[in-house]
C-alpha cells in the first residue's frame, strides 16, 4: 500500500525531494511553500520548479560538459519529479 499524498512533494522519493526542496528553498521558497500546500502541481507550478532544477544542473558541468555529482543528483530529482507528475508539454 503507497503512503498517501499529501503534498506535491510526498510523491517525490526521500533522496529526490530532498533535493528539490534544497534548491527551491534557496531559489525560489514561495513556489516550496505553494508544492508543500498543494497535492498536484499545476502546469506553472511544473514549469517553475523544471527551471529551478535545469539551472542548477547547468551549473554543476564539468569541464567536458558531464555533469558532475551534485548535477547528477539534480538530473535524477528532475526525472523522479516527472516520473510522478507527467506533463504533455
Amino acid at each position: 500500500m503507497e503512503a498517501p499524498v499529501n503534498s506535491v512533494l510526498d510523491a517525490i522519493p526521500p533522496e529526490h525531494r530532498a533535493v528539490i526542496i534544497d534548491e527551491l528553498s534557496r531559489r525560489d521558497p514561495t513556489m516550496l511553500a505553494e508544492l508543500r500546500a498543494t497535492k498536484e502541481p499545476s502546469g506553472e507550478q511544473t514549469r517553475a520548479v523544471v527551471d529551478v532544477l535545469i539551472s542548477e544542473m547547468m551549473n554543476n558541468f564539468g569541464p567536458d560538459w558531464q555533469p558532475n555529482e551534485r548535477g547528477r543528483a539534480v538530473e535524477k530529482a528532475l526525472d523522479a519529479y516527472y516520473s510522478a507528475w507527467p506533463t504533455n508539454d
